[in-house]
């Protein structure tokens, strides 16, 4: 399958469930029900720019599913804890690895990054997505009142959306360890093999073989 079939059918699947999920099966009254409105676009305008993002078919799948994930507060999953956790948290988390994909294949292709400078880069990169996402959320509360809002203000936890940049950065770093033993595995096996070429190309040595001197008459 070509890579550019592989993008249609992401975006294509991706926006159908977004729209079913929003408009015929979340649950009556919630403030994510129209969050399609936003989740949508978003989905397109990275397709748009695949070319530019040097975007990999599986990482578009990837933040593809983010979205989905996101959505599923339109079964107030945003209220609910998952093995001790917020769902908030595991949201955030996965994220931070999407976009840590993202982003450092753009910046390695893109920008001939590399070493520490790449990692820095993404993580400071990750930072202000996460921080432009937290001002949406606030707009939205400001404009659309606390109820329907997207941020929750919580007396009891007043460090949500440091929580949320915290967890953004987190995946950010995981996403970076994982591409590095990736990158490590896939240079040890190149180099394995260019010694075995070496060792099959390399002519047979024949055996010294020692030549009778013959004897004065």
């Amino acid at each position: 399958m070509s890579s550019e079939r592989s993008f249609k059918i992401v975006v294509g699947a991706g926006t159908a469930v977004l729209l079913v999920v929003s408009l015929l099966i979340a649950n009556p009254g919630s403030t994510y029900r129209f969050a399609f409105l936003f989740l949508v676009p978003v989905l397109w305008a990275v397709y748009a720019l695949r070319e530019r993002l040097v975007l990999h078919p599986a990482h578009f799948a990837l933040f593809a599913s983010f979205l989905l994930l996101h959505d599923l507060g339109v079964f107030g999953a945003y209220r609910q804890k998952f093995f001790g956790l917020q769902f908030d948290v595991y949201v955030h988390f996965y994220f931070g690895i999407v976009g840590g994909f993202v982003l450092l294949r753009a910046f390695q292709l893109r920008c001939g990054w590399s070493g520490w400078w790449l990692v820095a880069a993404t993580g400071l990169f990750l930072l202000g997505m996460g921080a432009i996402h937290e001002l949406i959320e606030c707009a939205s509360t400001i404009w659309l009142g606390k109820e329907k809002g997207m941020l929750k203000l919580d007396p009891n936890d007043p460090y949500d959306t440091q929580k949320d940049l915290m967890n953004n950065l987190l995946g950010a770093m995981l996403a970076c360890m994982i591409q590095a033993l990736i990158s490590r595995k896939a240079t040890d096996n190149c180099r394995s093999r260019r010694d075995e070429a070496q060792i099959s190309d390399e002519p047979a040595k024949e055996p010294l073989t020692s030549t009778p001197t013959r004897g004065a008459s």
